[in-house]
């Protein structure tokens, strides 16, 4: 760069095109550090393997492909009912307070839990089981997991842990990925298999929910959710809204809290 007479700067050929180089390096850069996009074909693919878990003869749990049928609760089992970790007191205190606020179990309710696996059902099922045998009201509680026939997410281990609660379990299988590779357009590929899976699994939910005489949908999703589901719908839809605490589906049949 020179200065001419008049004190204005005057910029060479060589020093734009040197920056050129230092912009076109740090995309480069930039560029590399991006995740690369995923390939559909991949999806629920992983190096693990499942592992298939034997299921007693006479077991609460009800394991189907897309289907959910009534298991008596053999008699050995009613005793078992209830029993589980205890909960932190602080947990409870809130769920607590959230349960008075939303009027949500009832005398009377059957309730479906929908179990993933992951640590915040795992603490709601726990819960139930405790405000079971605290509070003085009477409620029936089952589980349901839906299982997407993928070796990334194998949520079988579940099955024993379950059944060693004396709970009623209804287990289903349903090929998701499969699925989303032919629910696009045309027949194509789904654009989000992410929203795809979720929209199933309720589906799937809600067909347990109906079939098993449950009226009330159990989902353990907290205030970090929330936060999340209302943000999304603010950028992505420009909604200002997020999940209820409780509502009832448009078909008025079942209540989610």
């Amino acid at each position: 760069d020179t200065v001419n007479n008049n004190g204005i700067e005057q910029v060479s050929e060589s020093s734009n095109e040197s920056k050129l180089n230092v912009c076109a390096v740090t995309t480069d850069e930039k560029n590399s550090r991006k995740k690369p996009l995923r390939d559909s074909s991949q999806w629920g693919k992983s190096n693990t393997t499942k592992k298939s878990i034997p299921v007693q003869k006479q077991s609460l749990v009800e394991t189907s492909n897309n289907n959910s049928n009534v298991v008596d609760i053999p008699a050995q089992f009613k005793k078992k009912r209830g029993k589980g970790l205890k909960p932190p007191s602080k947990m409870m205190r809130l769920i607590t307070n959230a349960i008075v606020q939303w009027d949500m179990i009832q005398e009377g309710d059957r309730l479906l839990l929908g179990l993933s696996g992951g640590k915040d059902s795992i603490s709601l099922l726990h819960c139930l089981l405790e405000f079971q045998r605290k509070l003085p009201i009477n409620f029936e509680i089952e589980v349901c997991t839906i299982d997407p026939m993928t070796p990334s997410f194998d949520p079988s281990p579940l099955i024993p842990y379950v059944e060693s609660l004396g709970l009623r379990y209804h287990y289903i299988r349903d090929d998701i990925v499969e699925r989303a590779n032919k629910s696009g357009g045309n027949g194509k590929v789904v654009s989000s298999l992410c929203a795809f899976c979720a929209r199933m699994k309720r589906g799937n939910l809600y067909t347990c929910a109906r079939r098993n005489n449950c009226n009330k949908l159990v989902l353990a999703q907290h205030l970090d959710d929330c936060a999340e589901s209302f943000l999304m719908s603010v950028m992505h839809n420009g909604f200002l809204r997020t999940m209820k605490a409780n509502y009832k589906v448009n078909a008025g049949d079942i209540s989610v809290i």
